[in-house]
Parts: structure tokens; C-alpha cells; sequence
């Protein structure tokens, strides 16, 4: 009986310790790295650097050889603190690594160059170039976008921003998204030549077929603050339409944190448009 008793709690004990060790469960080196590079990504896409940085600096810290996406973000994450030489060194390690078929070669190329012209810049010019002083959040907000992008144009960046957010966010009816298939509702931005904000619908829940919806909104008088909201019950959030107040706009899947930034990045480019 004694012995009988003493197996039981050895397998109890075995139990919980195999449970535990399930619990404790943690991805291999390799797949973490994938995890925090997506975490990276989608930081930048919100402007939210110090979770890339901290994303990154945990890719560094698993003693593995970093994947060559690493060195764009990287790149761009030390620009954005002003860590000029570093991002520079990383940029130039991602274009010699993945060379000219590289998902971010151009963007890589033009930011080294960027970088190498505010090197020589800063020093030719000891006095402070005060047209270059941003004087306002929204301008700041504004210069951020336009270095992410590359561009010049404040309209260019917040629409490949605005689409940026809405690739990335994706509302799918069921709970696992694949990314290798086309499937829930996918919206894309873009304005015309009489300042319209137009919004294009492709909507895949419907059995799988593709039914497309184009619609044109003149931003003339419109209130530029875009509201929005989620149902989180059916995990989806939205932008309320600025004009039909009650109706929903565009639709993402429940992420609060890119909802925010993709309303912020709304009003700012309607804003643009009234000018």
C-alpha cells in the first residue's frame, strides 16, 4: 500500500512538472527573431521607435545571426533617435547583404545618402539653421513621416502611411488570418486631382469572391477630426465616416494602437487637403 501511494505521487509530481514545463514553453531562436522582426516592423509603421528599438535590442541579445531585415530596421530605428553613424553602418551591412534584390535596397540607398548629407552638413554649418527649427507637434509629427517615406510631399507620406497601417491591419470575419490569401475586407487610399480623399473596398468575405466599392469624399468644410471605435466582441475597429457620422468608414482588425495612429494620420492628410 505504502509503495502504491508513493508511485502516485510520483506521477503527480511528474504531471505537474511535465504541465509546467508547457506552460514554460518558448519559441527556438530563429522563430523568436521572426516574432520581434514583425514586432519591429509594425512599431515603425505606428512611429512607435522605442518598441522597435526594444524589439531589436532582443533580437541582438539571442546570440544568433540576425535575419537582413534586421539591418534595415536597425538603420532606421538609430536615425530616428539621431544615432547618425549607426544607422549608416547598419544601412550599408543590409545593402551589402541582400544587394539589389533586396525588399528595402532603394529606401536603404536613399536614406545612406540622406545621412551622408547631414554628416557633411553638420560640418560646414556650426550655426543653426533656424528655417529648419520644427516649431509645432503637428510638424514634427509630419517631418517623421516624410524621413520613414523619403519623400518631400507631407500628402505623399501620410497616404503610403495611411496604406501602410491598412496592409498591416487587415479585417478578417474569423480568428487566423493567412497571409497567402486574399480574404476579408482591404481598403486603400488615394486622393485626386480636385483633392478628394478617395477610399477603394475589396471585400473577400463573401464566399471568397472579390466585390469592389470606390467612393470619392470632397473634404471642403468637412470637420477634419476622424473619430473612431471598435466592437471587440467581433474584433474589428474603425474610422467613422467625417460626413455620414454614423456610418463606419474604413474597418481594421482590433488593433487600438494602429486605430489611433491610422486616425491621427486621417486627419492630419484631410487637414492637408483643405489647405
Amino acid at each position: 500500500m505504502k509503495q502504491w501511494i508513493i508511485a502516485v505521487l510520483l506521477a503527480k509530481a511528474l504531471m505537474f512538472g511535465a504541465a509546467g514545463q508547457v506552460m514554460g514553453a518558448t519559441l527556438a531562436p530563429e522563430h523568436e527573431m521572426q516574432r520581434l522582426l514583425l514586432v519591429a516592423d509594425e512599431s515603425i509603421k505606428t512611429l512607435d521607435y522605442a518598441d522597435a528599438k526594444s524589439a531589436l535590442d532582443k533580437i541582438a541579445e539571442l546570440s544568433i545571426e540576425p535575419e537582413v531585415s534586421y539591418f534595415y530596421f536597425k538603420g532606421l530605428v538609430d536615425a530616428n533617435y539621431g544615432e547618425n553613424d549607426s544607422a549608416a553602418n547598419a544601412l550599408v551591412e543590409y545593402v551589402n547583404r541582400a544587394g539589389n534584390e533586396g525588399e528595402y535596397y532603394e529606401q536603404a540607398l536613399r536614406l545612406i545618402t540622406d545621412l551622408e548629407n547631414k554628416k557633411a552638413a553638420s560640418t560646414t554649418k556650426s550655426d543653426i539653421d533656424w528655417s529648419q527649427v520644427i516649431s509645432s507637434e503637428n510638424d514634427q509629427y509630419l517631418a517623421s513621416l516624410k524621413k520613414l517615406y523619403l519623400t518631400s510631399s507631407d500628402k505623399n507620406a501620410l497616404v503610403e502611411h495611411i496604406n501602410g497601417i491598412l496592409k498591416a491591419n487587415v479585417y478578417v470575419p474569423g480568428r487566423i488570418r493567412h497571409l497567402d490569401k486574399n480574404e476579408g475586407r482591404v481598403f486603400r487610399i488615394s486622393t485626386n486631382s480636385q483633392d478628394e480623399l478617395v477610399v477603394q473596398e475589396t471585400d473577400y468575405t463573401q464566399s471568397g469572391n472579390a466585390n469592389h466599392t470606390l467612393s470619392r469624399m470632397g473634404v471642403f468644410g468637412v470637420d477634419p477630426y476622424v473619430g473612431s471605435d471598435c466592437n471587440f466582441d467581433r474584433r474589428e475597429c474603425w474610422l467613422w465616416h467625417p460626413v455620414e457620422s454614423q456610418d463606419k468608414w474604413i474597418v481594421i482588425t482590433d488593433n487600438q494602437k494602429a486605430l489611433s495612429e491610422l486616425s491621427r494620420a486621417m486627419t492630419a492628410l484631410i487637414r492637408q487637403l483643405q489647405k
